[in-house]
């Protein structure tokens, strides 16, 4: 390979990594063998559920008060908000478990079509439903050390 050629897929790499990051935010709290994180880029529902799938373990399953707490500290205020793994098929998580605990904004599920979940962080990290294809930050959970 000639040199002119090495150093153009240099500098295009580059770019595309100082174009294209993907910043985040790892939370892992104590007692707990589950770890969270805040990817702070924008992806439809479906693809941060198949990021999460590749990287982690999943969208993130909020199981009861405590959990959505720490939802809400891994999102550090940056965000207003960010994709959580329930969706409706009567209300299930992306891991396939129902969803028993819930944390819905007043009037919500609104029922207009929106099948997926995001936390509304200005909200006390209250749910709204929206539809999959809005682009949004998103939350993943994985094993304890992430």
């Amino acid at each position: 390979m000639s040199v002119r050629f090495k150093l153009f897929t240099f500098l295009f790499v580059k770019l595309l990594y100082v174009m294209l990051p993907l910043h985040f935010s790892v939370l892992h709290f104590s007692g707990s063998d589950v770890t969270f994180v805040f990817i702070n880029t924008s992806m439809t529902w479906t693809e941060a559920q198949s990021y999460c799938r590749a990287h982690y373990t999943d969208l993130v399953s909020v199981r009861n008060m405590a959990e959505n707490q720490k939802v809400q500290e891994v999102a550090g205020g940056k965000w207003t908000w960010a994709w959580i793994g329930l969706f409706r098929d009567t209300w299930k998580w992306s891991d396939g478990s129902t969803s028993s605990f819930s944390f819905w904004k007043n009037g919500q599920p609104d029922n207009k079509k929106e099948t997926c979940v995001a936390a509304d962080f200005s909200q006390s990290g209250t749910w709204e439903d929206w539809s999959c294809d809005m682009e949004r930050a998103f939350i993943c959970y994985g094993p304890g050390e992430c």
